[in-house]
């Protein structure tokens, strides 16, 4: 019964918003950390032109949405985004977490909270594509209910229908 206690004060601890202008330098630092680079799509580092003009862009793209993770109503512990393919009705989803909260399972609480905060407002089944040596994010989506769809020689492709 303990550990369910634990889990629970855990889950009230992470509060989900809106990204901001003012989230822009912390997501571009996380973007940029070495793990990172090595886990998503594109391992390239990003400069910091590069990372305003695309955040810029990002914040007034209403098919793009951005949330920062926040614990204890004052740590940025991640971020998560989600584009929505408004001819399919799918989103694409993705998670970063901030370096200094790595090992501390709170992905798969921030992936649910912002899930949850999302779905408030769209109806749509959600995707993600995730690196096949990206063992971390594999366990979090799936706790958060995604399903293997297929695979690639890279990728594992995964789904949630919305309810």
């Amino acid at each position: 019964m303990m550990k369910n206690t634990d889990e629970q004060d855990k889950c009230q601890r992470i509060t989900v918003l809106r990204a901001t202008e003012n989230d822009s330098k912390d997501i571009w630092e996380w973007r940029n950390d070495e793990l990172t680079k090595k886990m998503s799509i594109t391992t390239d580092s990003v400069s910091w032109e590069t990372h305003s003009s695309w955040y810029q862009k990002s914040l007034v793209n209403q098919n793009r949405y951005l949330y920062i993770g926040f614990l204890n109503d004052s740590e940025k512990i991640g971020m998560c985004r989600l584009d929505l393919d408004s001819n399919t009705n799918i989103s694409e989803v993705s998670i970063n977490l901030n370096p200094q909260h790595r090992s501390k399972k709170l992905s798969s609480q921030l992936l649910s909270q912002t899930i949850a905060k999302y779905l408030e407002d769209k109806n749509t089944d959600l995707v993600a594509r995730i690196k096949k040596t990206n063992i971390v994010n594999i366990k979090c989506f799936a706790k958060c209910g995604f399903t293997f769809e297929r695979e690639d020689s890279d990728y594992n492709y995964y789904k949630k229908v919305a309810k």
